[in-house]
């Protein structure tokens, strides 16, 4: 039976304690386009049986690398009890990766969208007539 994309970038990762961003993924694993290697990478990341991390490599901009979950960092996170932390940071690592742009710009511009969506159902609800308050015949 032959392995899916999943299966065989999940069982490169483990191999690689040291990471591997999904460039290196892509030429070793001949999985193209590189998009889907990063997809599949975020969808491991999402079920957490891998870790997706930004890193400085010398010379180049920052690169999303994946490494192995291990049991330790599972252990960490239930003893912080950070799981929404996590949750919301493996969301961002994904968007950083996807569109290639900054945590802090990505950061900026979803608080400006939640402001302004909190802000306009608030005052919606502020403005609108009760249900079954119509004018008497």
């Amino acid at each position: 039976m032959s392995k899916t994309n999943k299966e065989e970038i999940y069982n490169l990762i483990q191999n690689h304690p040291e990471g591997l961003d999904d460039d290196d993924i892509s030429k070793i694993t001949g999985i193209e386009p590189r998009q889907q290697v990063q997809q599949l990478c975020t969808q491991l990341a999402s079920v957490k049986r891998i870790r997706r991390e930004s890193v400085d490599k010398a010379g180049k901009r920052r690169k999303i690398h994946n490494f192995p979950f291990a049991d330790d960092d599972l252990q960490t996170d239930a003893a912080r009890g950070t799981s929404a932390t996590q949750n919301w940071r493996r969301r961002l690592s994904a968007l950083v990766a996807a569109t290639g742009r900054e945590e802090g710009d990505l950061l900026e511009e979803a608080l400006q969208l939640l402001g302004m969506k909190v802000l306009t159902e608030s005052h919606n609800h502020r403005h609108s007539k009760p249900a079954g308050r119509g004018r008497k015949s």
